[in-house]
């Protein structure tokens, strides 16, 4: 079967002008990202470009050598600029081969019609051609996966795919000097190679298509995160909030009942913290409780600790697998670390500076204990630290009261 140029060209045109038709609606229907409405624009000059073509030896040389060959050069100089847009970075090389664009141009026009040569112009489309897709191959490569969190392998491989058949037939043509490309030319070799340029080029533009939509994908994720994180956390201290903390708190009673082990609740409250309202003003609350919960965020070390605000001026550190000695050493740590902050506070009755108390429960989860247990064991040591003297920490285990003051600073 003989290929016709010029039928090759034609339907060239038709596809890429119907698909950047496509894209079109696609970005008034859907989200598109920056970069997107730069391919739309230069697949459509590809496929006007590719029109002219066609036509050639019908229209004016100007249009069908000129501006054709200008038109399908900006195809992949608009894909470049599209990539470094999508990426987020400035595309440094822009002005470089804006200039290469203006010199293909006075080159073309020269060997159209100064030095009348298609050999020239077949050489020049080709190496401007194949320039600019090993520059979108190189955008694509080294900055493309910090946008979409990894490799796009899909525009990778077509972008690879569409330099080969470029750098075959400039390769044919410096080889061989030939006019390979003449519109009338029919060529088995080279009729397939833009064959497979207008498949490929088809492909690229279904890629990009896809790429937008990975990213739609990516940015849902991104804020279903968002939206979780704002549910599950105190808009004040960053701490989670009560509500993530009470998941959490059943998740692993269930998890350390099935392996017998350990569970420890340290429960602490700001002392004197309605006192430190009235002196210093709520502005100044809201900083020391934030000052605090830094430091409960500092002290559940390990991935599994939840530090979270329970209420007012209440917080608390679940602690998994801890047994008592280990939960009283998290809470001496806490203590000892918010008297470092060296907080002012006049009106408190434990001393000249903020302090905490805290309260302490461990148990081994079974079918006779459970969450709400945990919890009031917890707060009834707390009460027991604020009854004598605040400052301190007390722990409840096994149903006994170890009252353990750890004054001294």
């Amino acid at each position: 079967m003989i290929l016709d140029m010029r039928t090759l060209f034609f339907e060239g045109s038709v596809i890429c002008i119907a698909v950047s038709g496509i894209m079109v609606y696609y970005s008034m229907v859907r989200k598109t990202y920056p970069g997107f409405h730069h391919w739309t624009i230069g697949f459509s000059f590809g496929g006007l470009g590719s029109l002219f073509l066609a036509f050639r030896g019908s229209i004016p040389d100007f249009i069908s050598i000129i501006l054709a060959n200008i038109f399908i050069s900006i195809m992949p100089f608009m894909l470049s600029y599209g990539l470094s847009t999508l990426s987020g970075i400035k595309w440094k090389w822009r002005n470089f081969y804006i200039t290469m664009l203006i010199l293909f141009t006075i080159f073309m026009s020269y060997a159209t019609y100064i030095n009348p040569s298609i050999h020239i112009r077949i050489t020049l489309f080709n190496t401007i051609f194949l320039i600019l897709f090993i520059e979108s191959l190189r955008i694509t490569l080294r900055f493309l996966p910090k946008r979409l969190g990894g490799r796009n392998y899909l525009l990778i491989f077509v972008i690879s795919a569409n330099i080969i058949p470029v750098a075959l037939r400039l390769t044919i043509s410096i080889a061989t000097g030939d006019d390979l490309l003449f519109i009338e030319n029919k060529d088995s070799i080279q009729c397939i190679s833009i064959l497979a340029t207008i498949v490929l080029t088809l492909i690229t533009m279904i890629s990009l298509i896809i790429t937008n939509a990975q990213l739609i994908e990516i940015d849902l994720k991104e804020a279903n995160k968002k939206v979780e994180m704002l549910a599950n956390t105190d808009e004040l201290t960053g701490l989670f909030n009560r509500r993530y903390f009470n998941k959490a708190l059943k998740y692993e009673f269930k998890r350390l009942q099935r392996d017998t082990q350990p569970l420890s609740l340290i429960m602490a409250d700001i002392d004197c913290f309605k006192d430190y309202n009235d002196t210093y003003g709520h502005q100044e609350g809201d900083k020391c409780l934030q000052s605090i919960a830094g430091i409960f965020k500092r002290s559940g070390t390990r991935v599994a600790d939840i530090a979270a605000r329970y209420g007012g001026e209440e917080f608390v550190i679940l602690l998994p697998n801890t047994d008592k000695i280990g939960a009283e050493k998290v809470a001496n740590t806490l203590l000892n670390l918010v008297r470092k902050l060296k907080i002012p506070h006049s009106a408190s009755t434990a001393g000249d500076r903020v302090t905490i108390s805290a309260g302490i429960a461990t148990v081994i989860p079974s079918e006779k204990t459970s969450e709400d247990i945990l919890i009031n064991m917890a707060d009834k040591a707390l009460y027991t630290s604020k009854s004598h003297g605040k400052n301190q920490f007390t722990h409840y285990a096994s149903g006994d009261y170890a009252i353990l003051h750890t004054n001294g600073a």
